[in-house]
């Protein structure tokens, strides 16, 4: 009769391990999501901010540009004092300031971000008044990286890519990487 009785096994441990398992596989998930949710809003935030202070800057601009065109108008039509000619000397000054600094259009930002291709996260971008772009992003491979940057270098604006690092981690294999472009950056 001992021979009849099979040995049983307590699943029981093994169901533990299971669901422990999927736990911390949902928690990583979950924290992947939530790095990736916070990184777009990072970049929307610093894309927002850049687009706002261009905007100011070019109301400034219209603005002076008109009171430059009144005070003109004025000067050649005679009646304008020494008083007027400093004023209008000085808003030219400021006029030509504002025209210096304003040497990006924000929509090449958008055009960057368009070129990303799946598997690249493009987490922040930098611009110079001197037309220099530094890109700070991650790659899901070697690969994904080289299909990008073969697509920045057909781009018009973009002279030159020159300094690329990247950094490879271990665990994940993922490619973090930063990238200065020389660009040509239109004024609007």
């Amino acid at each position: 009769m001992k021979a009849d009785r099979q040995a049983r096994i307590n699943l029981l441990s093994y169901l533990q391990e299971e669901a422990e398992r999927r736990r911390k596989s949902q928690r990583k998930v979950i924290v992947v999501i939530a790095i990736n949710i916070l990184l777009v809003s990072t970049a929307a935030v610093a894309w927002w901010s850049q687009n706002q202070q261009v905007k100011a800057l070019e109301q400034e601009y219209r603005q002076l540009q008109e009171q430059v065109e009144d005070l003109s108008e004025a000067a050649t039509a005679g009646g304008i004092s020494d008083q007027e000619v400093r004023e209008l000397g000085l808003r030219k000054a400021l006029l030509d300031k504002l025209e210096e600094e304003r040497t990006f259009d924000p929509d090449q930002l958008e055009e960057i971000y368009a070129l990303s291709i799946p598997h690249i996260t493009i987490s922040k971008m930098d611009m110079k008044n001197s037309g220099e772009i530094t890109i700070h992003a991650y790659a899901g491979t070697q690969t994904d990286l080289i299909a990008f940057l073969e697509k920045l270098e057909n781009e018009d604006f973009v002279k030159d890519i020159q300094k690329i690092s990247s950094r490879r981690n271990k665990q994940t294999g993922e490619i973090s990487f930063s990238l200065v472009i020389a660009g040509e950056m239109n004024i609007r």
